[in-house]
């Protein structure tokens, strides 16, 4: 079915730039992360994960996360390296009420494999989950498959409210660092995506979402390789509610950020505050026209960082072209 053309797409953008601030800012608690549903605290090493970057410790992990669920509380992930298998049935899924605190030195890594698509992490028909601190790995540099792109850190899926992603590093996936489709109410806080093969993050269909103090950088392999990709693939997808702000976009083969309205409704969409350096372009959106950098204007500054210095309204529309409705300086 198509969308109607009366359905309009409004980008509202009011971005400011202080060059001074340092990188640890970004990187700093921001008081993101919620309090557990209960006291409960449950170690996954008392469900026999080893850590040792040897064992498989999927069904291990799995069951502190399915012990935890019965009453709510904290799935505890000490430090090490714990290998997961990320693909089909097996892999590992949040459930409600569930917050799963690594510890700073804590990797769940992927086992490699010739899947066109998994995730380390699955949240779907979930309320009320966490996901606290930790380094997500995936397999690209040992991936023995030659299609797909779809191997992701977390996905946060159909069914997934309130989910909060705080303080985790996704790095060296097949596809994306995080990837959000279906969701209600999600926040990523001081997350990083680093050298991940096609996003940092994507963004399908979601109704609120904060991303705040996070950085993207490193994004190479497949395209479009951008820090953030808000990009429905159908007419029942929507995105509204979403703010990005005060985070760093670096480095990235594609865009910082690539807003892609050509297939559905994109609403309501807040970039404020953000640092852009060495990507291909700071910021793209596309409409039905499949205009690039529409209507905006950046203010390039020493060492090639970019900046928006003004306020732009742009109107989308799927199978009709609008004029932006021009600055406010």
């Amino acid at each position: 079915m198509n969308t109607p053309i009366g359905w309009i797409a409004g980008l509202a953008l009011a971005t400011c730039f202080v060059f001074g601030q340092t990188g640890a800012s970004f990187g700093a608690s921001t008081g993101c992360s919620p309090r557990p549903a209960s006291s409960f605290l449950l170690n996954v090493k008392d469900r026999g994960a080893r850590g040792d970057g040897q064992t498989d410790d999927t069904s291990a992990i799995q069951s502190a996360i399915d012990e935890v669920a019965k009453r709510g509380g904290t799935v505890l992930v000490p430090n090490g390296t714990y290998l997961v298998n990320p693909v089909g049935d097996a892999r590992l899924s949040l459930k409600s009420n569930v917050t799963l605190k690594l510890a700073d030195e804590a990797v769940l890594k992927a086992i490699p494999n010739d899947s066109k698509k998994y995730s380390v992490l699955r949240v779907s028909n979930a309320l009320n989950i966490a996901v606290i601190g930790g380094t997500l790995e995936g397999e690209r540099d040992q991936h023995s498959g030659e299609t797909g792109e779809w191997g992701m850190g977390i996905w946060i899926g159909e069914g997934a409210e309130h989910v909060t992603i705080s303080g985790v590093t996704a790095t060296k996936m097949w596809g994306d660092g995080f990837y959000i489709q279906g969701a209600k109410e999600v926040k990523l806080c001081s997350v990083t995506a680093d050298d991940n093969r096609r996003q940092g993050l994507s963004i399908i269909q979601v109704s609120g979402l904060e991303i705040r103090n996070s950085i993207f950088k490193n994004t190479h392999g497949t395209r479009p390789s951008a820090g953030i990709d808000i990009e429905p693939d159908n007419d029942d997808q929507h995105v509204d509610n979403v703010r990005i702000h005060d985070s760093q976009f670096i480095d990235n083969a594609g865009p910082g950020i690539a807003v892609v309205a050509k297939k559905s409704l994109v609403s309501n969409i807040e970039i404020t505050r953000n640092k852009f350096f060495g990507n291909h372009r700071p910021l793209v959106v596309k409409g039905a026209c499949g205009r690039e950098n529409a209507a905006y204007e950046t203010e390039h500054l020493g060492g090639g960082g970019f900046a928006y210095t003004d306020v732009t309204e742009l109107m989308i529309v799927k199978n009709k072209c609008l004029h932006s409705r021009g600055h406010r300086h």
